[in-house]
């Protein structure tokens, strides 16, 4: 099968939407399909001499925190480059300039489509602008569902992570042929019979992080929607000497967050590294002893299952969307509100049977969110997308 991934977000640009569409192609090629890529240019020259890796051209974006990604103005000019990859199915994976390429093509063509919903605009929309949610977000919302309907009416299949997504779509009231697939990730890359450690060990000396302490650990985007700041709050109120916080990641809000940690005077016992190569990613998760995050804008939370395959428990703020990742008290425990986190983390460090037992758990809990169970979910659904076309 010639199958054509439709992205504006992609490597060597690292989240949570490029891992996942990163296995979902490495799955596919393993089983002898070939994939191309469609997304942005980038600023680097990394992978673009990739013959499936179709880059557009596109313009910065002058938007804090989204230097990244690129606008790419007439869509419709680029179709007939992609009509030369002769494919046999797209599937998309963005509402925006990338999106519009596919829009065109199906227009054109009526080639099968399956769409995939990664962002909770509703959530989503006053961390990009509190200005513009204040002001304009009814226009905005409006805007956003007849952008969404612009594809799940197009698509055969219409693909959401999780239920949330699926009852957000269905809360719009757009008629489509829904599936939930969780995102699927390369499990044995996290497990920490991986790294000896020695490699640990040595990790952990070349950040800084004195040997013995419990370590607190976020990986993610420092972007505020993720709310480190809450992460920050609640480990300055423990009454532990001997736990630090570990922070792996970059983006536009970790200037404001290391100055929180000083304002705070917790900066000694905070860790920030900045961007970290993702195939070093998992070496990194083992010098963990519990994973923190209070972010209520995921659509399933890839870097939690990362960290339940490290064999870490979770210590996260409750969000519907990962009820069937998190199971309590069992692979992690849920915060309700914030004044929650630092008595259950101070309970973590004084009872290690409690985070002995969550660990014993966490590896196990997550099989269903195999590369190889994302890869043979979504290519189900490929083939009942054709069919579907063909009637």
């Amino acid at each position: 099968m010639r199958i054509g991934i439709f992205t504006d977000a992609y490597l060597p640009h690292v989240s949570g939407v490029t891992t996942s569409i990163y296995m979902l192609v490495q799955g596919l090629r393993s089983k002898g399909h070939e994939v191309y890529i469609i997304t942005t240019s980038v600023s680097s020259k990394k992978d673009i001499d990739d013959p499936y890796v179709i880059r557009l051209k596109g313009m910065i974006i002058p938007k804090k925190g989204l230097q990244a990604f690129r606008l790419v103005p007439f869509t419709a000019a680029h179709i007939k480059r992609i009509e030369a990859l002769d494919l046999d199915i797209m599937h998309v994976h963005t509402e925006f300039s990338i999106g519009s390429v596919a829009v065109h093509l199906k227009d054109k063509h009526n080639l099968p489509m399956v769409f995939t919903v990664h962002t909770m605009y509703e959530e989503y929309l006053h961390y990009v602008s509190s200005f513009l949610n204040k002001f304009f977000r009814r226009p905005l919302m409006h805007y956003l569902k007849k952008l969404m309907t612009r594809f799940i009416k197009r698509a055969e299949i219409t693909i959401a992570p999780t239920q949330k997504v699926l009852d957000l779509m269905k809360s719009y009231k757009i008629d489509g042929d829904y599936h939930i697939v969780p995102t699927g990730i390369n499990l044995s890359k996290f497990e920490s019979d991986k790294y000896t450690k020695e490699q640990v060990d040595d990790l952990k000396a070349s950040i800084g992080i004195p040997k013995d302490k419990f370590v607190c650990l976020f990986i993610g985007r420092m972007s505020a929607e993720k709310s480190i700041d809450v992460l920050l709050d609640g480990f300055s109120k423990i009454n532990h000497e001997n736990a630090v916080f570990l922070l792996v990641g970059d983006g536009p809000h970790r200037h404001t967050l290391e100055e929180k940690a000083k304002t705070l005077k917790i900066q000694d016992k905070c860790y920030f590294t900045g961007m970290v190569d993702w195939e070093k990613i998992g070496l990194y998760y083992q010098l963990g002893d519990v994973f923190l995050n209070a972010s209520v804008t995921e659509t399933q939370g890839l870097t939690y299952i990362e960290a339940l395959a490290a064999s870490l428990p979770l210590l996260v703020k409750y969000d519907q969307c990962l009820e069937d990742v998190v199971k309590e008290n069992d692979n992690g425990l849920f915060f309700r509100n914030n004044k929650e986190l630092p008595v259950m983390l101070n309970m973590m460090i004084q009872f290690p049977d409690v985070k002995n037992k969550l660990k014993e758990n966490a590896r196990k809990s997550i099989e269903k969110y195999s590369q190889e169970c994302y890869t043979n979910s979504a290519l189900s659904l490929y083939e009942e997308a054709i069919k579907k076309n063909k009637a």
